[in-house]
C-alpha cells in the first residue's frame, strides 16, 4: 500500500526523474580496463525522492566542470533488499572486478530527448525505516555520467 500511495506522486508529475541502478562491465580484466558496456539497467519504482541537487558543487578542473557532493534518496520501496540496493548478486557475492554497479538520476527533458544523466555511487550502507516502509540511501556524486543517449563515456 506505501508503494502505491508513493506512486501517485509519480502519476502526478511530482518526480519527474528517473532512477536506476546500473550495471557495466569491462572488456578487460578490471575496471577501468578497456572498454565499459551496459549489461543491465534496473529502474528503482515507485520512483524515489531525491533530496534538493544544489547539495551538488561544480568545481572547475583541467578538463571542463566537474560535479561533487551527496544526496539522498529516501522513499525507496521497502520491497526491495540491501543487498539488491547495493547492487550484489542473488546470493549476496560481490561485484566482480571487471564489473562496476551505480546509481544514476536522469531528468529526461519536456521535448522527450533525453536529458543529462548523473551517476553516483553509495556513500554508506542503506539504511531501512521500518516504521515508514522505506530505504533512505545517500549517494555520492561520481565524475562523469554516461552520455545522452545512455553509452558509458
Amino acid at each position: 500500500m506505501a508503494d502505491s500511495l508513493r506512486d501517485l506522486r509519480v502519476q502526478f508529475g511530482l518526480r519527474p526523474y528517473l532512477v536506476r541502478i546500473i550495471r557495466t562491465k569491462w572488456t578487460d580484466d578490471e575496471r577501468g580496463d578497456g572498454g565499459e558496456f551496459v549489461l543491465n539497467e534496473f529502474p528503482i519504482l515507485p520512483t524515489p525522492r531525491v533530496s534538493d541537487l544544489t547539495a551538488l558543487t561544480e568545481v572547475v578542473n583541467p578538463v571542463g566542470l566537474d560535479e561533487i557532493g551527496s544526496i539522498l534518496l529516501t522513499e525507496v520501496s521497502g520491497r526491495y533488499t540491501e543487498d539488491q540496493l547495493r547492487g550484489l548478486d542473488i546470493d549476496g557475492s560481490p561485484v566482480p572486478d571487471d564489473e562496476q554497479v551505480y546509481f544514476e538520476i536522469e531528468f529526461p527533458r519536456p521535448d522527450s530527448r533525453p536529458g543529462e544523466r548523473r551517476r553516483f555511487f553509495l556513500r554508506s550502507a542503506p539504511n531501512y525505516l521500518p516504521d515508514q516502509f522505506q530505504w533512505q540511501i545517500r549517494l555520492e556524486q561520481a565524475h562523469e555520467g554516461r552520455s545522452r543517449t545512455g553509452e558509458p563515456r
